[in-house]
């Protein structure tokens, strides 16, 4: 192993000691093939002799399997239990927790070496690590070639981000280098010009060096006028090879049409066809061709380096060749590999090969393997004989490369996609990239387009797929509910097969049963999963998500916190896919109905990392509730990029979201004329029937409308508000007090102030359980009208009680309008001082989840709430959680 140069290994000494203190680093080692990029690997458990150390090697092969190399670092629960690959997010949880497993309180080393080979779903899942991370003792190293355009795109953008990373970039050797490599090669002392020479001619390449090296003689080199130039090498190896012995050759030859990657040594020997391979397999390894796995005990080999593999495949005999292919094809033991090598080994095209890759492909599409199933399609595309077969299977691959989320690889390839003759399935290709990117409008538009010819003689499967993304695009974009019916209407009976397709059916009959008042649908919905959330079958997430959802939206907090909950557990844990972050959104919603704005932030921003470039519409809605309550300037920049969206994509659940967020902004602020006007506002935008008292859009906004009502004197249609609460398909138990206030409200509108007085006594009867906002709101209406009316202990008490709400709230703006307690002295904000990250922590050590338990919930390491909470404690001026609470409480005004 060469020694590290000097410069390099203070570079590299810097970000172990960085490490060490408790600043995570990450270093990359870039450079061409043979730079040395690996030696600087294996240096750096002698660098950092106090670190655990995690490595892999990422392998050249045609097929990447979603977080392949994170499984090789040994992370669990890459995939859900259904078999779905998991989002990026949720296998950095995975991650994180491996990494706080094999920490065991030391300064751990994770290095990657070859990542240009890596999936970009573990890139990815290790870049969300990185980008969380505050105090732990950990070095992630990753080498790899220069990234091809466009290859590990959001890796590439963390690399490039100022202060994320550190690069090492090996542009060769130098003499010293060279002369060290030399001597260890040849075990002789190279001349001083002839190291000169050797390095300017290969440019310092150290795989190049150690092939001339192991080639000539030191003396026949210094004699050479001209030097044997580096592509020479693979000719000096064919005939290095010709001269072998036949077993060695054969062997060799054997491991590189195998694989790039460690290759156990008995597979190696029936695709070689050796029975007795030890004194071949010796020689190679004498001879520096292959390496053997040192802890696997001569189980496995690969071939020294890449590009010496490259020369062996590409030297070997095509008949040959495919010999081995074809011994590969019926010895390996996994599938996939075998029909690989069935497909190199092919002569000719051949359906029966087809036949066996097309159900290959439909058993990992069956798995939601769906970059597998894209592999297995494409190799079908090249094998099958028909033209017509050739394109569908290409098509297909294609389909499954967009489910794998791989979007980039697909738009590469549109101009092909476009020019496709099989017009249904291309159109179901380009529009189910277009809503994995969240393009629904765009999705919509090309799904219209597609004659209702095409769609009937289009077979069964991508029919349902024309009109299931076509309803859903439709719901999403605000089309009447009559209209999306009738294309549900079209399709076969009953739920569709293909899981890929399955959520967005239930989403969208669900809705619509809801929107059309179908008693019978909802129940069956909420039946078809138990009461008890945590009992319902892993199969049946889904459905639990809706109910959830609906209970959610309709203002049942405890209901869809429970529901909605479970399905956020199911994520966090790995067991269930993630989706596009609407079920944390949704989740995020109960909390923050049931007054835990905290707790609410925390999934906010959970469903925003889950989130694709574009968050999903519910998502985009629900982010200015929690700012708009504390009096956040962002909450107005945020409403402003809500109403961008569900302008543009006016999915009514959506706008419903929208609608609220808005009202709960301006009742914040003291802008009376934007409140008078914010229904004529949201008519201009959305049309009038956007506010109708006969929407379905559930109970809690029909409350927050009718408050609306009360700002613009439209005091007549507030009972219709209510009324639509209270004969809903489930009616919430504070729709009981919910009438009163308004009914209050809308006498103190109308001047009848003893009205008033009495309605809104009767509101706040009984304990403020629910719906903590509004129950605050509701008593600093009855302060109000009861100060103005001369009831001034009625004003007292019920300012206190809703400033006792709002202040656990954290509702700044509410506190100052009701203006200051001469009673009590002015509680402090402890957790004001704090960063948004450390406020989170403590926000969810009060409410008591463990140091674990704090991870799982904001995604990080236990290092990294373990560092938060150091810096709490230290702001707070407290020394630990007890004291914490109780400091946190006598400022509440609770202690």
């Amino acid at each position: 192993m060469l020694a590290v140069r000097p410069d390099r290994a203070e570079l590299l000494g810097r970000a172990i000691r960085d490490a060490r203190a408790g600043r995570p680093r990450l270093v990359c080692v870039e450079g061409a093939a043979g730079t040395g990029k690996t030696s600087h690997l294996r240096a750096l458990p002698d660098l950092a002799p106090d670190f655990r150390v995690l490595a892999t090697t990422a392998a050249e092969t045609p097929y990447r399997p979603a977080y392949g190399v994170l499984e090789q670092l040994g992370v669990p629960r890459v995939v859900a239990d259904d078999g779905r690959p998991h989002h990026p997010a949720v296998a950095a949880q995975s991650l994180r927790r491996l990494l706080d497993d094999e920490s065991r309180g030391d300064p751990l080393l994770l290095m990657i070496d070859d990542a240009q080979w890596a999936d970009d779903e573990s890139l990815d899942a290790l870049r969300l690590v990185l980008s969380r991370l505050s105090g732990d003792r950990l070095l992630v190293v990753v080498a790899s070639r220069p990234f091809a355009r466009g290859e590990h795109r959001a890796w590439q953008r963390h690399r490039h981000d100022a202060g994320a990373a550190t690069v090492l970039t090996l542009d060769g050797l130098d003499d010293t280098e060279t002369a060290e490599l030399l001597r260890r090669a040849t075990g002789k002392e190279p001349a001083p010009t002839l190291v000169h020479r050797l390095r300017e001619h290969t440019g310092g390449n150290p795989m190049h060096l150690r092939a001339l090296a192991s080639e000539y003689q030191l003396d026949a080199l210094a004699a050479m006028p001209n030097l044997p130039a580096p592509e020479d090498v693979a000719l000096e190896l064919t005939a290095r090879l010709t001269a072998m012995d036949t077993d060695a050759t054969r062997l060799l030859r054997a491991v590189a049409v195998v694989g790039a990657s460690w290759v156990d040594r008995f597979d190696a020997a029936a695709v070689a066809g050796l029975p007795h391979p030890l004194a071949a397999l010796d020689l190679l390894v004498e001879d520096g061709l292959l390496v053997v796995e040192e802890e696997a005990q001569l189980s496995r080999v690969r071939i020294v380096h890449s590009l010496v593999r490259a020369a062996v495949y590409q030297s070997t005999p095509a008949a040959e060749r495919r010999e081995l292919h074809h011994r590969a094809a019926e010895s390996l033991s996994s599938p996939m590999r075998r029909l690989e090598h069935a497909v190199a080994a092919a002569e000719d095209r051949d359906d029966g090969l087809a036949d066996r890759l097309e159900a290959a492909a439909a058993a990992a599409h069956a798995e939601s393997d769906y970059r597998g199933e894209a592999q297995l399609l494409l190799w079908a595309s090249r094998v099958a004989r028909s033209a017509d077969r050739r394109e569908r299977a290409w098509l297909e691959a294609q389909l499954a490369t967009v489910l794998a989320l791989d979007t980039q690889a697909v738009r590469g390839r549109l101009s092909e996609i476009g020019w496709a003759r099989d017009a249904a399935l291309r159109t179901v290709v380009l529009a189910w990239l277009l809503v994995v990117e969240n393009r629904v409008a765009d999705a919509r538009r090309a799904l219209e387009a597609v004659p209702t010819g095409v769609v009937e003689r289009a077979d069964e499967r991508t029919r349902s797929r024309l009109l299931v993304l076509r309803a859903w695009t439709m719901l999403v974009s605000g089309y009447p509910t009559d209209r999306i019916a009738a294309v549900l209407d079209s399709l076969p009976p009953g739920v569709p097969d293909d899981h890929a397709l399955r959520g967005y059916y239930l989403r969208t009959a669900g809705q619509v049963a809801a929107r059309e008042l179908d008693f019978d649908h909802v129940q069956r919905d909420f039946d078809a999963v138990p009461t008890a959330a945590g009992e319902t079958r892993l199969a049946d997430t889904d459905k639990l998500a809706w109910r959830g959802a609906v209970y959610a939206l309709c203002g049942f907090a405890a209901e869809g916190r429970r529901d909605l909950g479970e399905v956020v557990s199911r994520i966090r844990g790995g067991r269930v896919d993630a989706g596009s972050g609407a079920n944390h959104a949704l989740y995020a919603f109960t909390l923050w109905l049931d007054g835990e704005l905290d707790r609410a932030a925390v999934e906010f921003q959970a469903a925003l990392d889950l989130a694709p470039e574009r968050p999903h519409p519910i998502v985009q809605a629900a982010l200015p509730l929690v700012p708009a309550v504390r009096g956040d300037a962002r909450a107005d920049e945020l409403l402003a990029e809500s109403e961008s969206v569900v302008r543009d994509l006016p999915w009514h659940e959506a706008i419903a979201v929208h609608v609220q967020a808005g009202v709960v902004r301006l009742h914040a602020g003291d802008d009376d004329a934007a409140r008078a006007g914010w229904l004529d506002h949201l008519r201009s935008v959305f049309g009038p029937a956007i506010v109708s008292p006969s929407s379905p859009a559930g109970a809690i906004w029909h409350l927050n409308v009718a408050l609306a009502r009360v700002w613009a004197g439209e005091l007549d249609e507030i009972d219709a508000h209510l009324v639509a609460i209270e004969t809903d398909m489930i009616v919430p138990a504070w729709s009981a007090w919910a009438r009163p206030w308004l009914i209050g409200l809308r006498a103190e509108g109308t001047g009848d102030d003893a009205g008033a007085l009495e309605l809104l006594r009767a509101a706040v009867t009984g304990p403020d359980t629910e719906l903590p906002l509004y129950r605050a709101h509701a008593h600093a209406d009855l302060a109000r009208v009861a100060a103005r009316t001369g009831d001034d202990a009625t004003a007292t008490a019920s300012a206190s009680r809703a400033r006792r709400l709002y202040r656990r709230l954290g509702a700044q703006p509410y506190l100052a309008r009701l203006g200051a307690d001469a009673s009590t002295p002015r509680p402090v904000d402890l957790l004001s001082g704090l960063s948004d990250r450390e406020r989170e922590v403590a926000a969810l050590l009060l409410a008591g989840l463990s140091y674990a338990q704090i991870a799982e919930e904001l995604y990080v390491t236990r290092s990294t709430v373990a560092f938060h909470l150091g810096n709490v404690y230290a702001k707070t001026g407290v020394g630990s959680r007890h004291e914490l609470v109780r400091a946190a409480r006598a400022t509440s005004g609770e202690g």
